[in-house]
């Protein structure tokens, strides 16, 4: 089959033809229809900052596609189906993973990390790690459910507790951040407030449904200016990886308010807790990924039209377009959402 497949120490993908995998019993071939570009690949083939656990390694972990072939022991899917796969990987046997929390495994992965992902014309994986692809939602918008929405929607839905009627505010609108505005405008008739250092992300999350934008170039104050825009605020969740930003932000918290602490920056985490955090009972929760009821929870939002995924597709391309993708998503050449591989 035809991939791109990435080496020890390179910092361009290498389309060429490798061995196709043999199915054990529980697995099942999925043919890609779809795989979007992540800004982790970005930092893992571009900057190298990420790094795979073997080499060589074939990236891409938001895929959806149709089953080719299935294991002997697979009971649940045929060939022809429409299918997602699931970003994570994880032991599938520990209390976490039989408890439906995988992304809090000891074992986590990521389909392009630790094991082969789907920048490539087949994937093979477990039964467990698919979920069926209702036809009212396409391939590429169905791929990029694996991570890029499926990884706020667990932020917002679980970590923040999000209750209709809050106020919420985004920190960063990237490929992670602008979903968080779309999941929280589905779950929410409150006010939601976009926050980023750029023009064309913010004008993405109107789109997606904000109510306000905050150029955080353009003032000195966060915390000031979010508290002076919202009137308070419930939930903030940060992919920025700015703590600077949260820090600034605290006094902008109502009382019981949740902060959820997503995007990893370059900078060592350092959170100074105020007392205001104490007093006002404020949590401060990480996550992580998502777990198993993200994607079918997402699937029923979107068939229901609470949620809109249609500015999220920038572009489809071939696998020998994927370098030219990466450099312009780490450039942010035209203001990308999500470049879309069709192996």
């Amino acid at each position: 089959m035809k991939a791109a497949v990435l080496e020890s120490g390179k910092r361009r993908l290498e389309i060429r033809d490798v061995a196709v995998v043999s199915l054990r019993p529980d697995q099942v071939r999925v043919r890609i229809k779809a795989c979007g570009i992540c800004g982790s690949d970005v930092h893992l083939v571009v900057h190298g900052t990420l790094k795979c656990k073997h080499f060589p390694r074939i990236p891409g972990h938001e895929s959806s596609g149709i089953v080719e072939e299935v294991g002997d022991n697979v009971a649940k899917f045929k060939k022809g189906d429409r299918v997602v796969i699931a970003a994570g990987t994880s032991c599938g046997a520990c209390n976490y993973c039989k408890a439906g929390h995988e992304n809090l495994c000891k074992e986590l992965g990521v389909f392009g990390f630790d094991r082969d992902g789907s920048f490539a014309e087949y994937n093979v994986v477990e039964e467990r790690y698919l979920y069926a692809l209702p036809d009212a939602i396409p391939f590429d918008q169905g791929a990029i459910l694996a991570d890029a929405v499926s990884t706020p929607y667990h932020a917002i839905r679980y970590r923040g507790n999000i209750r209709d009627g809050d106020t919420v505010a985004i920190f960063g609108c990237g490929g992670l951040g602008i979903h968080a505005v779309a999941v929280a405008r589905a779950l929410t008739n409150g006010k939601v407030i976009a926050l980023d250092v750029d023009k064309g992300p913010l004008e993405n999350a109107v789109k997606y449904g904000a109510d306000e934008t905050i150029n955080l170039k353009d003032i000195r104050n966060p915390g000031k200016t979010l508290k002076e825009i919202s009137k308070g605020v419930d939930l903030l969740a940060d992919f920025s990886g700015y703590m600077s930003n949260v820090e600034e932000s605290v006094r902008a918290m109502n009382p019981g308010g949740r902060i959820v602490l997503v995007g990893i920056g370059r900078q060592p985490l350092k959170f100074q807790i105020p007392f205001i955090l104490i007093e006002k009972m404020i949590s401060v929760n990480g996550s992580y990924g998502s777990d198993r009821r993200a994607i079918p929870e997402l699937m029923d939002l979107y068939i229901k039209g609470k949620i809109n995924l249609n500015h999220s597709i920038t572009s489809h391309h071939s696998l020998e377009e994927l370098n030219d993708c990466l450099e312009a998503l780490d450039q942010r050449k035209g203001n990308p959402i999500r470049f879309i591989i069709e192996p």
